[in-house]
């Protein structure tokens, strides 16, 4: 059967996420001396370690997707409410910035507005019937 184009969208979108992900830990382990020095809420080991299993779920769920399997369409949604909470708890605990503070509404309505449009689509009855064919 043949993928609907939102549903390779979703997977291409997973994928990107891992790719991101995967950028950060290239990044963060070239940059650690850095990163050791700086004046972080955090260690650099939880931010490598975070997007490197970031990028790892992100490839499985995308890879998922991609190739129609139910296991993927059921979590996927979970996934990125994971991902989109760990976000929040840095954002809220772990932020520094005035910045960070003034978008919380706007990043609020946007994350929320992506979790309805991944969930609603990968739960919709037709995608639903697509995923176990």
């Amino acid at each position: 059967m043949r993928r609907p184009a939102v549903i390779s969208l979703f997977a291409l979108g997973y994928l990107a996420l891992a790719a991101f992900n995967l950028l950060g830990v290239v990044s963060g382990v070239q940059r650690y001396t850095v990163l050791r020095d700086l004046p972080l809420a955090v260690p650099p080991a939880y931010l490598i370690v975070s997007s490197a299993v970031w990028a790892v779920t992100f490839a499985l769920f995308g890879g998922g997707l991609w190739r129609l399997r139910g296991w993927a369409r059921r979590g996927a949604p979970l996934v990125l409410a994971l991902y989109l909470a760990q976000g929040w708890f840095d954002r809220l605990a772990l932020a520094r910035s005035d910045f960070a503070r003034t978008t919380l509404p706007f990043h609020l309505a946007l994350h929320l507005a992506v979790l309805l449009l991944v969930g609603g689509v990968l739960w919709w009855q037709q995608t639903r019937r697509l995923f176990s064919a």
